[in-house]
């Protein structure tokens, strides 16, 4: 919309993409200082720190949602981005900001350590995505009342924290709720060198932890006391996992394991007793990984799973899985190398007949059977094959299944369910809902 900036109540303004035009250049932010919501599209438009000034952001006393986004191009001048950037100091008011293709080597003057506590006071969520030449983090950590905190794609990144005042301990990220780190290829270690979180002051209130591709980073903080939700995609260095060292009670609902090509161990078992809250557990594309922990003979816990993605079948014959009865539903996904389960693996089905409810198979290339256990499986009420080419058959199904979903299977098997009949038609003659 051309002149927007005659619109002074308008108090939501989510898309504003600038042009090298009239009417649409940063200065009609000028006087819109009834903004809540802001989000500022192609910044590469703007042609100098002057002009950055004329959008008078710091004098919006509502402003609590800001988003300042360049285009995704190459051919910019870098010095100009972080001008611009320090050109849009937000008012003290702002609760979230995002920040995307920043293409500067540093942070903003108003993120640094000295003003960062007085202009960012009441920030409780940051976003910063594609920001590839930035090096060093302003300290977030010191943020009273950060509750989120997500870094995508900053490839220069080598600490989360570092050291600024030569403050050298102090609790870090006291409020922080959501932690997530994608594609940070260069980070090493959660703090610089000289720099330590206060003895337990690390993440104390983090209930929400992803790490994806972040190769060079050397170990997990220990678990925070909090924590109910850990995700881990292709840290390809690890070999294990390893859980902190207290005795305390480990609140974890949610752990998925994904492509991590290294790991070898984690530590289920070891761990079961503290482990009382998991329900859900995600392993797969993890070749190497050969035991999930050593059972304890005096201990008779068991984890009390419902949901499990596996993509190895083999791994459910790893304690503490192989002796598991109260999982309700099962994934099997993603492998292009096994043929059919292990014996071992019939009995393991049988565990599970009373709870199990939902079973899938997924991406199984060469697949060319399931177990025939499945038949008591007298819980289960949905079952999906999917993208398994290799299979020509059903086992008998259990007379509990209502839905029964085939898709992207062997020809020969929609041939011997077709419709108008067939020789093993009566194996799924009883499901009333079937798509093959």
């Amino acid at each position: 919309m051309c002149g927007i900036g005659k619109l002074k109540s308008l108090q939501k303004l989510k898309i504003f993409d600038l042009r090298d035009a009239s009417g649409y250049r940063i200065g009609e932010l000028e006087n819109m200082n009834e903004l809540c919501k802001l989000g500022i599209n192609c910044l590469e438009n703007v042609k100098d720190a002057e002009e950055a000034c004329s959008a008078k952001l710091c004098a919006k006393r509502r402003l609590t949602d800001l988003a300042l986004r360049w285009s995704n191009t190459d051919l910019r001048n870098f010095d100009l981005d972080e001008n611009v950037l320090d050109s849009l100091r937000p008012p003290k008011c702002l609760r979230n900001l995002s920040i995307c293709n920043y293409m500067g080597a540093r942070s903003a003057i108003w993120m640094n350590n000295v003003n960062l506590l007085s202009n960012l006071k009441k920030i409780e969520k940051i976003n910063l995505w594609k920001c590839l030449e930035w090096e060093t983090l302003p300290p977030f950590g010191q943020l009273p009342f950060l509750k989120s905190l997500k870094l995508s794609n900053m490839p220069k990144v080598k600490w989360l924290e570092s050291k600024f005042n030569g403050n050298d301990t102090y609790r870090a990220f006291p409020l922080l709720e959501v932690l997530n780190i994608e594609k940070l290829g260069a980070l090493e270690d959660w703090f610089e060198a000289g720099v330590a979180a206060e003895d337990g002051c690390l993440f104390p209130c983090l209930i929400k932890l992803v790490l994806l591709d972040c190769p060079k980073l050397k170990e997990l903080p220990s678990l925070p006391s909090k924590l109910k939700t850990l995700k881990i995609y292709n840290n390809m260095e690890w070999t294990t996992l390893n859980f902190c060292s207290s005795s305390n009670p480990i609140p974890l609902k949610t752990l998925e394991v994904f492509d991590c090509r290294n790991i070898t161990s984690l530590p289920l078992a070891d761990e079961i007793a503290r482990l009382a809250a998991l329900r859900s557990l995600t392993i797969t594309k993890c070749p190497n990984l050969i035991s999930l922990g050593e059972m304890q003979t005096t201990n008779n816990c068991h984890l009390m799973l419902s949901d499990l993605e596996i993509s190895d079948p083999s791994v459910l014959l790893m304690e503490p899985l192989r002796s598991i009865a109260s999982l309700k539903e099962l994934i099997i996904a993603v492998n292009g190398e096994v043929v059919s389960f292990p014996n071992e693996a019939e009995q393991w089905f049988l565990n599970v007949r009373s709870s199990l409810s939902e079973l899938y198979f997924v991406n199984l290339k060469s697949l060319e059977s399931l177990p025939s256990s499945l038949e008591s499986l007298s819980s289960l009420q949905l079952l999906q094959i999917v993208n398994v080419p290799m299979l020509r058959e059903l086992p008998n199904l259990p007379t509990s299944l209502k839905s029964l979903a085939c898709g992207m299977c062997h020809p020969d098997l929609k041939e011997r369910y077709r419709e108008d009949g067939g020789s093993d038609r009566h194996k799924i003659a009883h499901i009333p809902n079937i798509n093959i």
